[in-house]
């Protein structure tokens, strides 16, 4: 028998007695293996820099590591020569029980789970800075639900359109802000049913190219500011007074009227009734006032057509026609006396 076939054997024999509270110590005392009775485990204790398992390949019993368990035998997490966390099988499922978490960090304060116990909900919970979500792409397939607020930190895109994919507000989403596809490509900001929107603020500025329409669409904006032509009060304008730039720091060339009452006896007042409710009212045709007063008419393109007329530049004519009149009247008087 060879020499290393004997020193096997007296191995054997020495380890078997005693069966039980046997330790085996290596080095300096440091690294060990112990086993203490039947009931106990087989402990292996590496030195102070560590112990190191080394093969091809390293196996765990699947009876005594429960499979699908962060180390089994088929399948397990470890670190690569680069320190990544990898699967020893790649091919297989790596899964988790329900309510265990998986921590991060030195302090371990980050951590995924999924909750079975509370809310079935698969848990990702952030160290005490937070959560950073990183990629070309972070998609959500699905409700998004969280705290408030929700702060955005760079430009916000939504690229979706029309009322069924709008932002809803308040208890019963009624109140929603969308993009209105289509030949207008409209941003539609609407209000709640019972009481409309409200803009508040220091001041509120509206800045566009056509102008702002109340109750018109934007093809019939033609003007500032455009109501409809309604003979009632969604195309009125209701106002204490109404304040017209007319300091002298704005204008040139400045004279009094001549002849007021020549250019009042060439256009009619005249009454009428609205088309469209059969109500009668008093004022002027523009198209008539148009051919003396030009000026103090809005056209349609055709220059033909008239939109309407300012009513107060009349004023003007009606002062001074009046003192000149008065005027008249006093020579008058003196010419009786």
């Amino acid at each position: 028998m060879s020499t290393r076939s004997k020193n096997l054997i007296d191995l054997d024999k020495l380890l078997s007695i005693p069966r039980f509270n046997r330790k085996i110590n290596f080095g300096d005392n440091s690294a060990a293996i112990q086993f203490t009775n039947s009931n106990s485990r087989l402990i292996v204790s590496g030195s102070r820099e560590g112990l190191n398992l080394g093969g091809k390949s390293i196996f765990f019993d699947g009876a005594a590591v429960a499979s699908g368990a962060i180390a089994s035998s088929d399948n397990f997490l470890a670190l690569d020569a680069n320190n990544k966390l990898v699967r020893s099988n790649p091919a297989a499922n790596l899964s988790f029980p329900d309510d265990i978490k998986l921590h991060f960090g030195d302090d371990n304060d980050a951590h995924i789970e999924y909750n079975e116990d509370g809310d079935d909900f698969l848990v990702i919970s952030g160290s005490s800075q937070g959560i950073v979500l990183s990629g070309s792409k972070v998609q959500i397939a699905g409700t998004l639900e969280g705290a408030s607020p929700l702060r955005i930190g760079g430009e916000l895109q939504f690229v979706s359109s029309g009322k069924a994919n709008a932002f809803k507000f308040g208890p019963n989403q009624e109140a929603k802000l969308f993009y209105r596809d289509g030949t207008d490509g409209t941003l539609v900001l609407s209000g709640s049913n019972a009481h409309g929107t409200e803009l508040q603020g220091t001041a509120v500025v509206v800045k566009t190219t056509l102008g702002l329409g109340v109750g018109v669409d934007n093809g019939d904006i033609t003007h500032a500011i455009t109501l409809p032509n309604r003979d009632n009060p969604s195309g009125q304008i209701k106002a204490n007074a109404f304040l017209s730039y007319s300091s002298q720091r704005y204008k040139k060339d400045i004279k009094v009227l001549d002849d007021p009452m020549d250019t009042l006896n060439k256009i009619d007042g005249v009454s009428f009734k609205w088309k469209d409710t059969d109500r009668l009212d008093y004022g002027f045709i523009a198209e008539e006032v148009g051919k003396v007063l030009p000026n103090i008419v809005s056209w349609e393109d055709n220059k033909r057509d008239a939109q309407g007329m300012d009513y107060l530049k009349i004023i003007s004519f009606l002062v001074e026609a009046t003192k000149k009149q008065q005027k008249e009247i006093d020579k008058l008087k003196q010419m009786l006396e």
